[in-house]
Formats: structure tokens, C-alpha cells, sequence
């Protein structure tokens, strides 16, 4: 087990810069795609994947400061910190079983696509560490190894229908077709971004009027409107509250440009690369017994795809020093930072679901961030005491540890929390997750029309503005109708 985890460990150490590649290009080999054709393909994905971590890398270097010194200026001061992401994954690998969650999911994920029960194939394999974080929680305190598997398992069939079901909207919206995002973080808020759209804000019809999706700013205010000049005015403000000297400003808001107009343009090259090994597994699929006229899916990382889109990074960015200020609510004990640069990541869903409303994506994104920031402060206890287990090293005066990107995970935390409640002989604390996965399950069917009928709306607003001619052919045709029922009533 230990040099299976040594070889886990390489392999995320090496990161998808070049294991992407390797993987997509063995697969595309498998389902009999030529070697050039397979080659060409991978090598792209790889490229992107460079130019994406190079943009994230530069932006997020130069706005952290600024987050960092916007959480000193505001005076918020908590005994637990948000210390990102690595928490769980000191947390997963510390756990030596937890390697094996890998190949258990990727099996699961092939049993499923023969019966039928999916059409995603998750070649997002970074993000297998979600279901085994929840394996490794749900062993350190029950101490029962099938159990933890189970529920991993479990997690990971949601997450796959969640991916299936919500695969029209996302690419539609985002421009990634034959793709679908297992990613636990993101679409495990599709139901509840989904419902609120449906229930309340397509409810009310002044945010009905509010046509503020990127397309119509630009249409309405010129290079004004532009999302690269969006992403400036985002900088240009968090420079502000972040009590930046006019050079520190300046260079915030060119960062956040640059996220703006050069993410979008990688997530484009992505695209590149994924499309043709896509329609390869496809057609491969399409000559197989049981699989003729099925669609199959190539489950990719939504992290890049959310950070390119101009909705969810405006929305995102906007909502940062909301969030802070959500810190000094009673009850808070967790100091939201190393995570928040993530916060478009996290709403993209809830710009999915408005079709690019900034204004409902702000509202709908803000339902989501006070939960995120509240199942944050619910994962602090067990995941301090697990990180403990795990020897991870706590920054100096810190009591508790936990991170956004871990309180982001509804669905863990809808499954998990009542085994540690029960498992700890505290069951009054399972009652809050069980009402709140309640409530995501309604949601969820409340939504399941959605991501269908939002797709089609999307595909026939963009030929509408590709295709002005025709729209202005059928109000014609439509004015002679009239005209002519008139004509026809005046000579009855």
C-alpha cells in the first residue's frame, strides 16, 4: 500500500500539465483513435493546461495581497483560519487506504457507463480526492473501512448524475461541448442555484427587465461594457478596500483583466484539444453493442471553466468583500482567506442559471457563499482534529483549521456530518445536514426541468443575435399577420 501511495503522490505532485495529456492520449489510443490524431489532441490539453496555470498563477499572486490586507483593514481577527485547499489533501494522503478510493472510483465510473447509469466519463481524476476526503473523514471516526468506501461511492454516483443532468446548460453556456463537469465543489450547488432562479428570481419581474449579462453590457456601452474592462473596475475596487497605493490599485485591476481576457481564450484552447478526443470516444462508443446513439460525456475539471467565465469572475470578485464581512456574523469562527480567490469558482453555477445575469448571479451566488462559509465553520471541529491525525502543521496562535474549498462541499457534508454525529454520540448535531439534504433533494426535483430548458433558451437567444435578420424577418412576418387578421375582421 505505501508504494502505491508513493506513485498516487508522484502523480499528483506532477500535476495535469503532462498526467493529462498522458491520460487522454492512452484513452484515445484505447478507443482506436490514430496515433497523430491522439497525439496532436493530448499535446493541446497539456498546453492549455500550461497557459491556465500560468494566468491563475500570475493573477492570483498579485490579488492575494490585496485580499490579505483587505481582511487587516477590516479587523476581522477569528481563532480559526481558512488555510485553502491543501488542508484536505494533508488530511486524504495522510490516510494510507485513502489511495485506494482512486482506482475503486474509476472502476465504479466504468460499471456505471455499461449499465447505462451514466454518460460521463470523469477523466478529471484530481478531483477524486473529494470522495476520498470523505472516505478518510468518515474512517477516522468510525474506524470502518467498508463503510468509508461506500459512502465515497455513493458521493461519486451523485456527483456523475448531477454531471449528466446539468451537461445541456453547462455546454451551452460555457462553450464546452461533449464535456460535462464532475466537479463536486460546483455542481453539488446546481440544484440549489437552479430552484432559486426557478422559484424566486425569474419570479421577479424587475430583475426579469435587468437584461446585465456580459453580451448585453457590451452591446449597451461599448468597450465599456467589455469583460476585460469589467475585470479592471473589479481590481480597481478591491484595490480600494484593500488600501492599496494607486500603483498596487492600478495593478489589481489589470490582474483581474487579465483573468478576464486571457482565461476564456485557455479554457478556448482547452476546448481544442478535448473536442476531437470527445468525438472520438463518441464514435467509438456509437460502434458498440448496447452503445449505438448514446451520448458520452468527458467529465473535465470545472476549476478553469468556472475562472473563465466573465459572469462568475465579476459576480465572484464583487461578492470577496461581502464574504469578509460575513466573518463577523455571530457564531463565525472561521477567518475566510486562503480560499477566496476561489469565490468565482464557486458561483459559476449561479451565473449558469441566470444565463450571465450579474445581477442574479450576485443574489443567487450570495445564497450559496453564506452556506459555503457556514458548512465551513461545521467542517472546522473534525477536520482539526483530523488534521491533527494527520500531523499537519498549524500556523502559530491558530486553534482551528478549515478551509472554503472543503465547506464547498454540500453534499459531503449532507452525508458525512451525521455519521460523525451518531459516531461521536452527539445525534442532535445530524439534524441541520439532514434538513439541509432534505431540502437539496427537493431542490433538485423542484429543478430538474432546468438545465434543459435554459439550454434551449441560450441556443435560441444566440442565433437570435447571430442570425438579426431573421428575427427581424419574423417580427415582419409577424406585423403582416396582424395586419392581415385585421384586413379579414374589417371585411367580415
Amino acid at each position: 500500500m505505501n508504494a502505491v501511495k508513493t506513485f498516487v503522490d508522484s502523480v499528483f505532485a506532477i500535476g495535469p500539465v503532462v498526467v493529462m495529456p498522458i491520460i487522454l492520449f492512452v484513452l484515445s489510443l484505447i478507443f482506436r483513435q490514430s496515433v497523430g490524431k491522439s497525439a496532436r489532441a493530448a499535446l493541446i490539453v497539456g498546453v492549455a493546461f500550461v497557459g491556465i496555470n500560468a494566468v491563475l498563477g500570475a493573477v492570483f499572486g498579485a490579488i492575494i495581497p490585496v485580499v490579505n490586507k483587505m481582511v487587516e483593514v477590516f479587523g476581522l481577527s477569528l481563532q480559526g483560519l481558512d488555510v485553502g485547499w491543501p488542508l484536505a489533501a494533508a488530511i486524504i494522503w495522510g490516510v494510507a487506504f485513502s489511495v485506494a478510493v482512486i482506482p475503486i472510483a474509476f472502476v465504479v465510473n466504468i460499471i456505471l457507463l455499461l449499465l447505462k447509469l451514466t454518460k460521463t466519463f470523469d477523466a478529471d481524476v484530481w478531483n477524486f480526492k473529494y470522495w476520498a476526503f470523505a472516505a478518510v473523514i468518515v474512517y477516522l471516526w468510525t474506524k470502518n473501512m467498508f463503510l468509508a468506501w461506500g459512502v465515497a461511492i455513493a458521493i461519486e454516483i451523485i456527483v456523475l448524475k448531477l454531471a449528466d443532468w446539468t451537461a445541456p446548460l453547462t455546454q451551452e453556456f460555457f462553450g464546452i461541448p461533449g464535456t460535462s463537469l464532475p466537479h463536486i465543489e460546483s455542481v453539488n450547488w446546481a440544484p440549489i442555484h437552479l430552484a432559486a432562479e426557478k422559484l424566486i428570481f425569474s419570479r421577479i419581474p424587475a430583475l426579469q427587465r435587468v437584461k446585465a449579462d456580459p453580451g448585453t453590457l457590451t452591446r449597451k456601452f461599448g468597450v465599456f461594457g467589455e469583460p476585460v474592462m469589467l475585470g479592471f473596475y473589479v481590481g480597481i475596487l478591491l484595490g480600494i478596500l484593500g488600501r492599496q497605493t494607486v500603483l498596487g490599485t492600478f495593478t489589481a485591476g489589470i490582474y483581474l483583466a487579465a483573468l478576464m481576457f486571457l482565461q476564456g481564450r485557455m479554457v478556448g484552447v482547452l476546448m481544442e484539444g478535448l473536442i476531437p478526443i470527445a468525438n472520438g470516444i463518441h464514435e467509438a462508443f456509437s460502434r458498440m453493442k448496447g452503445f449505438a446513439g448514446r451520448e458520452i460525456l468527458i467529465g473535465i475539471d470545472a476549476g478553469p471553466i468556472g475562472l473563465g467565465n466573465p459572469t462568475a469572475i465579476f459576480a465572484g470578485y464583487l461578492l470577496l468583500p461581502v464574504v469578509i464581512l460575513l466573518g463577523f456574523f455571530p457564531g463565525n469562527k472561521i477567518l475566510p482567506l486562503a480560499d477566496l480567490a476561489l469565490l468565482p469558482f464557486f458561483v459559476m453555477f449561479a451565473a449558469a442559471a441566470s444565463k450571465g445575469n450579474i445581477v442574479k448571479t450576485l443574489l443567487n451566488g450570495l445564497i450559496c457563499l453564506v452556506g459555503i462559509l457556514y458548512m465551513t465553520n461545521g467542517f472546522a471541529v473534525p477536520l482539526t482534529e483530523a488534521a491533527h491525525l494527520a500531523k499537519y502543521v498549524f500556523p502559530v496562535g491558530v486553534v482551528l483549521l478549515s478551509a472554503l474549498d472543503v465547506g464547498a462541499n454540500l453534499l459531503i457534508y449532507i452525508m458525512v456530518m451525521p455519521i460523525i454525529a451518531f459516531a461521536t454520540g452527539k445525534p442532535a448535531l445530524a439534524i441541520v445536514p439532514i434538513i439541509m439534504g432534505v431540502v437539496w433533494c427537493l431542490a433538485w426535483y423542484y429543478a430538474k426541468d432546468q438545465p434543459v430548458k435554459l439550454a434551449k433558451e441560450l441556443e435560441e437567444e444566440r442565433q437570435g443575435i447571430d442570425n438579426p435578420q431573421l428575427g427581424s424577418d419574423n417580427a415582419q412576418l409577424g406585423s403582416d399577420n396582424a395586419q392581415l387578421g385585421s384586413d379579414n375582421a374589417q371585411l367580415g
